[in-house]
């Protein structure tokens, strides 16, 4: 439970973050051509897979190997989002307050875990963001979020990772808590107006490229 308390400081820090990221960047002003347009649809837990269609990617975590999927209280326990909050009828004016939404969160018995989480850019910054630009932006703001979450020894650096059968920006991230070495992998998607981050996180040894190898392209 302690190692959960230390992982959900982390995870509120990294949310943060990437929250940052779109009110970092500095648009040029004048109209830029418009984002491909594609209609947005939330991820969605059936039984053991999590496929979110509009992104192109599913992952399928089983209790065999250890996993479990949080409901949408649990969720809303560590991330302080209501728990109905990806009800249709409430998803978009969601993403359009800019909210940062986590859609999907899994742990393993080990206390590894892996979660997405989404926000909308806009029509402006969706379209002169790109996945580098976003890691670039959160890295402003992250290495400063996780020593006020009482993280030590901090490194976040920007890096690539296949994801799901493609090459995208990520983020590596190492640090310590109360002597235990933490590591997380967060995976950049964008489509459109809309950005996925997808962080696998590992305790004691870095597997977190192997978490995210399990997810595959729709």
């Amino acid at each position: 439970m302690k190692k959960f308390s230390r992982f959900a400081a982390l995870l509120l820090a990294l949310l943060l973050a990437m929250s940052l990221a779109a009110c970092g960047k500095k648009t040029d002003g004048g109209d830029p051509d418009p984002a491909p347009t594609k209609e947005f649809s939330a991820g969605k837990v059936d039984d053991s897979t999590y496929t979110n269609e509009y992104f192109g990617f599913s992952v399928s975590l089983t209790e065999d190997f250890g996993w479990t999927y949080f409901t949408d209280e649990q969720i809303a326990q560590v991330t302080g989002q209501t728990a109905d909050i990806l009800d249709s009828d409430k998803i978009t004016e969601a993403y359009d307050s800019g909210k940062v939404i986590m859609e999907m969160y899994a742990m393993r018995d080990d206390y590894a875990n892996v979660n997405v989480t989404v926000e909308k850019l806009g029509k402006v910054n969706g379209v002169l963001l790109d996945e580098e630009g976003y890691v670039d932006a959160s890295l402003t703001a992250l290495p400063d979020q996780l020593v006020t979450a009482g993280y030590t020894d901090v490194d976040a650096a920007k890096t690539t990772v296949s994801f799901a059968g493609a090459e995208h920006y990520a983020i590596a991230v190492s640090a310590v808590v109360q002597d235990v070495p933490v590591y997380e992998l967060l995976a950049c998607v964008k489509v459109g107006d809309y950005v996925a981050v997808v962080t696998a996180c590992t305790y004691g040894e870095d597997t977190t490229a192997d978490i995210l190898a399990a997810f595959q392209a729709l």
